[in-house]
């Protein structure tokens, strides 16, 4: 079995995040200790994408991963930095690619989940119960499918954001639809209306329940989980 292969963006800094609300004792480098102590090496690999220098970045130090530049300077121009990184990797068709935001905590064993998502043959994983679909409105007629995984469930969803997993052969077929929604003049991209595209597309999307990942945005924690213990550990 192939590898999980991770993508874990960072930079020096970002507009999109600097007034995000956190949780006490948050900070992108407890994230990334986090997501280095929780992965399985038997079952995935990182490579780092650096928008920015590196040498002023906790990344300056990392020696067991691949660090890679990319060009960037904004939300959109560094994820297109990274999805033209993936697209000219060139990994067989049902390699697993996981795109991760560097404001993400992991729990223990989503690297096996994650792998037990697959199975279930959606196009798209999300280990981020998202709480929109709780409290937005737009979700108050949402009807999900349960799935039953062996570790969890799992509930098809109509959208995530850009920390997702995609087999390569299904990057390569969405490619298109990634950068229709990635806005290069305003720096933004709309990750919510990319994957309500992909969705009213018919392509699948499932998110774990509980979360085995959340985004550390207060306001946006995934249910059920006390993050703040296990910023707690770092």
């Amino acid at each position: 079995m192939k590898k999980i292969e991770i993508f874990s963006r960072h930079c020096n800094s970002s507009k999109f995040s600097e007034d995000r609300e956190r949780l006490k004792g948050f900070s992108k480098t407890v994230c990334y200790k986090n997501l280095k102590k929780t992965i399985d090496k038997n079952l995935s690999n990182i490579t780092f994408l650096m928008d920015g220098n590196s040498d002023e970045h906790f990344l300056k130090n990392e020696k067991e991963f691949k660090v890679v530049k990319i060009e960037g300077g904004s939300q959109a121009k560094s994820w297109a930095s990274a999805l033209e990184h993936v697209k000219n990797s060139n990994f067989s068709d049902e390699q697993i690619i996981y795109f991760i935001e560097d404001d993400y905590l992991h729990l223990e064993n989503w690297n096996n989940v994650l792998l037990e998502g697959f199975e279930l043959k959606s196009e798209y994983i999300s280990l981020y119960d998202h709480p929109d679909k709780y409290k937005l409105p737009i979700y108050q007629k949402l009807q999900s499918k349960i799935l039953l995984g062996k570790s969890c469930h799992w509930r098809t969803v109509p959208s995530t954001t850009l920390s997702f997993a995609v087999k390569f052969k299904t990057f390569k077929k969405h490619y298109e639809i990634y950068k229709k929604f990635n806005f290069i003049e305003s720096g933004k991209t709309e990750d919510h209306k990319m994957f309500l595209d992909l969705w009213k597309n018919g392509s699948s999307l499932i998110s774990s329940i509980p979360s085995y990942s959340s985004h550390m945005d207060l306001h946006w924690l995934a249910p059920t989980i006390n993050w703040e213990e296990i910023i707690k550990k770092y």
